[in-house]
């Protein structure tokens, strides 16, 4: 299985919340959505299909969260997974440390929640192929992205 290293090196993260976040570094996007059938298309190009409704606190920007996810091709290669470690992704949506199609992608889920994104080139790895630490390319340039992803836990507010 192919690792893609730069979003992995994110989980350096995983298993602590930081105390507070500097709320100056956080940023939030406005998007609307609209509904055909069981895909929902935000007004940023993202797209996105409701798998279980957990029963958690609701993720919001700039909260952190902790996640496992599988990540593939738009024709089914996968390229990426925090599920074979047990180790989860660590992050707070906003602050600018993933694709943008993440960090869209799971506001308004709930703890426990599921959900596959469909990321466009836009939102995720854009016009550059990327590569593993061999030069092989794991996401051609101008690719469309698949996460499932799986929300283990959001942090409460520090006020």
């Amino acid at each position: 299985m192919i690792r893609f290293v730069p979003l992995l090196a994110l989980v350096a993260l995983a298993g602590c919340f930081p105390d507070k976040l500097d709320p100056t570094a956080c940023k939030s996007v406005s998007f609307t959505t609209s509904v055909n059938g069981d895909t929902v298309t935000t007004s940023t190009g993202l797209k996105y299909v409701d798998g279980t409704i957990g029963a958690g606190p609701v993720v919001g920007w700039c909260q952190n969260i902790s996640i496992h996810y599988e990540a593939y091709l738009s024709n089914g290669t996968q390229f990426d997974e925090s599920r074979s470690s047990g180790v989860p992704l660590v992050f707070a949506p906003g602050v600018g440390s993933l694709i943008d199609g993440m960090e869209q992608g799971v506001i308004g889920m709930r703890g426990g929640s599921t959900r596959r994104l469909i990321i466009p080139p836009q939102l995720g790895f854009g016009s550059t192929d990327r590569k593993d630490e061999n030069g092989t390319v794991i996401v051609p340039a101008n690719s469309t992205v698949i996460f499932d992803v799986e929300i283990i836990q959001v942090q409460t507010p520090v006020p």
